[in-house]
């Protein structure tokens, strides 16, 4: 497949998933939360299934990391990855930790600590409050991105296949248990579904649909199901009344339903993609509404109609978001690119030798006893006596290999 295959639909996709997040936070968990005095009673109804666009940016991000990491090695994965995720995070962690300081909005205050550990992305796994809760879903992302780093370290990438189904498996059995453990961090059953459904779905794409792979995809949505509507023994609080399982459940379905579509329909190389700036920016307005949002809408005088309002923020966000992305994100990842040359050089150059390494331990093993040079006396004729001298039966020789000579 074409490194440059063009997936439109799915930057269009990424970018309706954030506006549904988005509204879901101003018009349904805010009023509701108090964050802001708006009231929307019917466009709630709908507004409030918005938070499943997380569900959504999941599937998508499995597919779309393996898309971009199929024919990538560990380090060529991992700077890619933090050359596109860092810049935009960094300036829309300092803008949100600016923005609630200077307001004052916060009831818990933002600490240097706070902020300079969130730049680290990790902070969560150690314990440190997030600067905006949103970013709950990237640690998410990250122990995905870690999984993957190590299948692309071992080089079983090709295998991925049999290892999505495994994983799945896995999944099912801590699902059904109390989630503590290593394994159950590791491999995050709450969630994993989702990527596993559109890696697999990638490989689809790749190469073709199977049984096998169709299968993984359905167990994936049963589990996605079981988790979202709170059918699981340890999968979290019963579902709050005022949401609806069928509705959940459809939704779910509708998902999987596109992603597949999606995964199978014929692509060509190139072409044009009308959606591809929606795909940019919908990182930084991700990172940047929730809060952000919040404080724009407090802020506003309340003679202002309520449904101008919110449409007006949410354009404010969009545009925030294409200005963060057409300035400071691409000179700052242009930046830290250049500054990971030398790194990631040094990184190849330690695995690579690293690999030597083991090559020659595996050559050494493989190597059998009767192939190492031995010493034999040889017997050598002089003009008067015969003297025993001892001289090696492989002299002058040099033993090889298809990686070299040992």
């Amino acid at each position: 497949m074409n490194s440059r295959t063009r997936f439109p639909e799915l930057d269009l996709v990424r970018f309706l998933a954030a506006c549904a997040v988005m509204l879901f936070h101003y018009t349904y968990l805010g009023p509701q939360n108090h964050l802001w005095s708006g009231s929307f009673p019917f466009l709630a109804q709908i507004s409030k299934y918005g938070y499943l666009g997380v569900n959504v940016f999941f599937i998508l991000s499995g597919f779309v990391i393996l898309l971009t990491a199929y024919d990538k090695d560990a380090i060529a994965f991992t700077v890619a990855r933090m050359v596109r995720l860092y810049p935009a995070y960094w300036i829309c962690v300092t803008l949100t930790a600016t923005a609630i300081v200077l307001t004052g909005t916060n009831h818990d205050p933002i600490t240097l600590r706070q902020y300079v550990a969130n730049l680290t992305m990790v902070h969560g796994f150690v314990g440190i409050r997030d600067v905006s809760g949103v970013y709950w879903t990237l640690a998410v992302e990250l122990q995905f991105y870690f999984l993957i780093f190590l299948v692309l370290l071992i080089g079983q990438i090709r295998r991925l296949g049999g290892l999505l189904g495994m994983w799945l498996f896995a999944s099912i059995v801590l699902s059904i248990r109390e989630p503590r453990g290593i394994a159950h961090f590791l491999l995050f059953p709450e969630w994993s579904s989702y990527f596993i459904a559109g890696a697999m779905l990638f490989l689809i794409h790749r190469e073709g649909a199977s049984r096998y792979k169709l299968s993984v995809v359905g167990g994936c949505y049963i589990l996605s199901t079981a988790y979202a509507i709170r059918l699981l023994p340890f999968g979290g609080d019963k579902l709050e009344a005022e949401f609806s399982a069928p509705i959940i459940a459809s939704f779910l379905a509708v998902a999987y339903a596109a992603f597949t579509f999606i995964a199978l329909r014929p692509r060509v190389s190139g072409g044009s993609n009308p959606f591809y700036m929606l795909g940019l920016i919908t990182y930084p307005l991700y990172l940047l509404h929730q809060d952000c949002g919040f404080i724009l809408l407090r802020l506003a005088p309340t003679a202002v109609n309520q449904f101008v309002l919110l449409f007006a923020v949410m354009v404010a966000m969009i545009a925030l978001s294409w200005l963060v992305h057409i300035g400071p994100e691409k000179w700052l990842a242009s930046k830290l690119k250049s500054a990971l040359v030398k790194p990631e050089k040094a990184a190849i150059s330690i695995q690579s030798l690293l690999a030597e390494c083991l090559r020659g331990s595996s050559l050494k093993k493989a190597i059998p006893t009767a192939s190492i040079p031995s010493v034999v006396p040889v017997t050598v004729s002089t003009g008067a006596a015969k003297t025993p001298t001892i001289q090696s039966s492989a002299a002058n020789q040099r033993v090889t290999t298809g990686n070299g000579t040992l």
